[in-house]
């Protein structure tokens, strides 16, 4: 019993050091990015709601852009833990949910310095974390006209996160939470925002930020390898190889977690197969789903490394860690 004991702590992951050396390497990741201007300057484009063209215009510097883009993504890493750790989805205590966030996009130019769901994040993970807490609540309305809600806001910086609304309902039904007054409440939480944007158009009879972005929404364009490099495909491929063994080990040890931690997980495990095939039929928002895919991702593969402790997990980790900084650099290396 001692031995085993032994072992299970020798492979443990959660160490100030390893947390404090992998956060020290993802800002160093920044600071080069910097020095190259990798991202920089950003661009809103024509299709884009013209709320995230009017923030790309007031961008005053790169110093400020790069800040305010490690920032958010610190802030969002913040959420997620907090979320993790208030709704037990890890049977332990880890800062690994935080790691792996900061780890994917801190490696990936695509995300540098900031876009448009550098915002949109939070509100994403807030509205999964008001969908949570009404588990098994049918009269949970209030917290499914939340969620809704803060998709809504989002939408207003990239169009394409109502397309997350649908999985909301298929968790909501789920978690005996559908009904039609809940259906209602998410239908309303969304359209509130809509109702007082139709207001300020007609105020100022404007109607753009309804005609551009929504011209976009429902306009397929499917996604071809081609169009990024080996090396770019490589961190896609770790970060699905990752899930898809996490999910595996979640199935097959399920009765390990109490019911509703069960479901929860299952919930991000669909909603990473849900971002991925919109990443496909999306090419000109693909960058975004990837990013908003890294959500549920991190929470996963942070769960399988810490309820799996043995020497090959202990050293996937690290050359996990060690693969994507390399792939970053390899990616600059090209794009310069």
């Amino acid at each position: 019993m001692n031995s085993s004991y032994y072992h299970s702590r020798r492979y443990m992951l959660t160490g100030t050091t390893t947390f404090v050396s992998v956060i020290i390497a993802c800002i160093a990741c920044w600071v080069v990015s910097y020095l190259k201007s990798v991202g920089y300057p950003v661009y809103g484009e024509v299709t884009a709601p013209p709320l995230w063209n009017a923030i790309c215009q007031a961008l005053p510097g790169k110093a400020f852009t790069y800040l305010i883009g490690m920032l958010l993504m610190f802030g969002g890493a913040f959420l997620l833990h907090r979320a993790n750790y208030i709704l037990v989805l890890i049977r332990e205590k880890t800062l690994l949910p935080f790691l792996f966030y900061v780890l994917f996009i801190s490696t990936n130019p695509d995300f540098l310095p900031l876009k448009s769901t550098s915002l949109g994040v939070f509100c994403l993970i807030l509205a999964i974390y008001q969908l949570f807490t009404s588990y098994h609540n049918p009269e949970a309305t209030g917290k499914a006209y939340n969620a809704a809600l803060l998709i809504g806001i989002g939408s207003l910086l990239w169009i394409h996160i109502l397309w997350f609304i649908p999985l909301f309902w298929i968790g909501m039904y789920n978690f005996r939470t559908l009904n039609i007054r809940t259906f209602l409440a998410s239908l309303l939480g969304a359209g509130t925002v809509y109702w007082f944007l139709l207001a300020w158009c007609l105020w100022f009879r404007d109607f753009t930020p309804f005609t551009i972005p929504f011209a976009t929404l429902f306009k397929i364009r499917f996604f071809f390898s081609a169009e990024i490099g080996i090396a770019a495909w490589a961190g896609i491929g770790g970060i699905l190889l990752l899930t898809a063994v996490s999910a595996v080990n979640i199935i097959t040890h399920e009765y390990e977690d109490v019911l509703r931690t069960r479901q929860f997980l299952y919930f991000l495990i669909t909603m990473t197969v849900w971002a991925f095939a919109l990443y496909l039929l999306y090419a000109q928002a693909s960058e975004e789903f990837l990013e908003t895919a890294c959500i549920p991702v991190s929470i996963l593969i942070a769960h399988f490394f810490t309820v799996v402790r043995n020497k090959i997990a202990f050293w996937t980790f690290y050359s996990t860690i060690a693969l994507y900084i390399a792939l970053l650099f390899l990616r600059i290396w090209n794009f310069l």
